[in-house]
């Protein structure tokens, strides 16, 4: 059999087989691969050469993900997934942990702190998103109190914080005052933090009921 390949656009090279189209590589992969347009090639030699080549664009497609924003393991496996086998995956991401680009501990650290400033969510919310992102357990754990340890929010005074900003409104009535409760304990903060925080607003009879 004879390897061929044709410029495409940008960097791409189309590898043809007997003048036949098989695929299509970045110039880098081509050119480092070993072989010259119109070179012979043996079936064992085209096997090895297309599960390098899949391989190849599974990593290249992660470092264009990774270009828009960081990613944890299991989003960037998932997202890979998506277009690729499965082994080219394994592959990639084993790569990408290799070269540090993928770092599970350091995309909780950073998603943590942007929660709890962006978001202004509570401990129990942020560790359910990191969990929720593929962190594993005692990952998350250690990024959340790693992150409280530095800050030493005061818990109440966020929460008034958030109501008079966006709830505020919703605070002269029960029914509403009921959903504000509802809406800071989804945001992750306790029952009693929160009891204290809304009492600041009103008298506290409305939530002995809760």
């Amino acid at each position: 059999m004879k390897i061929t390949a044709k410029s495409g656009r940008k960097d791409k090279m189309h590898i043809y087989i007997d003048g036949e189209y098989l695929l299509t590589v970045d110039e880098v992969f081509w050119f480092s691969s070993g072989y010259i347009s119109g070179d012979e090639i043996n079936k064992e030699e085209l096997t090895a050469f297309e599960e390098a080549a899949g391989s190849r664009r599974a990593f290249n497609s992660a470092l264009n993900s990774l270009d828009y924003r960081d990613h944890s393991e299991k989003e960037i496996r998932a997202k890979l997934l998506r277009k690729h086998d499965a082994d080219y995956v394994d592959e990639a991401v084993e790569k990408l942990i290799e070269l540090d680009l993928v770092n599970d501990e350091r995309y909780a650290e950073n998603y943590a702190h942007e929660l709890f400033e962006h978001k202004k969510f509570g401990k129990m919310r942020i560790k359910s998103e990191l969990r929720a992102k593929g962190i594993s357990a005692d990952i998350a754990n250690a990024a959340v109190e790693e992150l409280f340890d530095e800050e030493e929010p005061d818990n109440i005074q966020r929460i008034v914080d958030i109501i008079g900003k966006r709830y505020y409104n919703r605070m002269n009535d029960e029914v509403g005052r009921k959903k504000v409760f509802s809406a800071l304990q989804r945001m992750g903060y306790s029952f009693s933090d929160i009891r204290e925080a809304m009492s600041e607003f009103s008298d506290d009879e409305y939530y002995e009921d809760y």
